[in-house]
């Protein structure tokens, strides 16, 4: 019991040094456990697992935090971000995310909800350059908006001109439009399109719907 009581208390001193010192984290579970091995520091959050850093809320089924700053979190089984920052929610199996350089990476399946821009992107691979504003998806991307759905292999999504590049076979699906091409770039904030290299597409005219409704009725 002594034992126990010392690492608690080790542990709130360890997050009051974080607080004073750096960006504040906070965590909780079901069950805990610690390694002190010097050069090695890691605590196991399992059970309703449970870290707050920064603007970050991260559950998991388990946690891992490495480092004598926890500055390193490996997340497994159910994972979700909430970060009010960015105005984001992620959810997926598996996450890697370094408090330092702020750099979150997804190796699964994953979604995002993006409440800015009122869209959601999955992806078989994330990874989000937070001090860059660069989110790089890959593996089945798809990226959906109330009148806007894009299918490809590679994108790039540029948060600073709220712009999507997309590479491998890229489709964007324009409520009845739909354009493919090479290299596809959508600006979010209109939802323009622009396309290079092979481009197709095929476009739903209302003057042709209406002019094939009047041969409809005239026969």
């Amino acid at each position: 019991m002594k034992k126990n009581n010392l690492l608690l208390t080790f542990l709130f001193l360890m997050h009051i040094s974080l607080s004073l010192f750096g960006e504040s984290i906070e965590f909780s579970a079901d069950f805990m456990r610690y390694d002190s091995a010097e050069g090695n520091e890691f605590t196991v959050l399992s059970g309703n697992a449970y870290v707050k850093t920064g603007n970050k809320e991260i559950t998991a089924d388990e946690i891992r935090l490495y480092g004598k700053d926890y500055n390193i979190l490996v997340c497994e089984g159910d994972v979700e971000v909430i970060d009010s920052e960015e105005e984001i929610k992620i959810n997926s199996e598996t996450l890697f995310y370094n408090r330092e350089t702020k750099i979150t990476r997804i190796s699964s399946r994953s979604v995002m909800e993006d409440y800015k821009n009122e869209m959601i992107i999955k992806s078989g691979f994330l990874e989000f350059k937070q001090n860059d504003e660069i989110l790089f998806l890959q593996i089945g991307v798809r990226i959906l908006k109330e009148d806007l759905t894009c299918r490809c292999e590679f994108a790039t999504y540029d948060k600073n001109s709220n712009s999507l590049l997309m590479t491998g076979l890229p489709v964007v699906y324009k409520k009845d439009d739909t354009f493919r091409a090479s290299k596809i770039t959508v600006l979010l904030d209109t939802d323009e399109i622009r396309m290079d290299g092979k481009v197709e597409g095929s476009l739903i005219l209302e003057d042709q719907e209406e002019d094939s409704a009047n041969v409809e009725k005239q026969e």
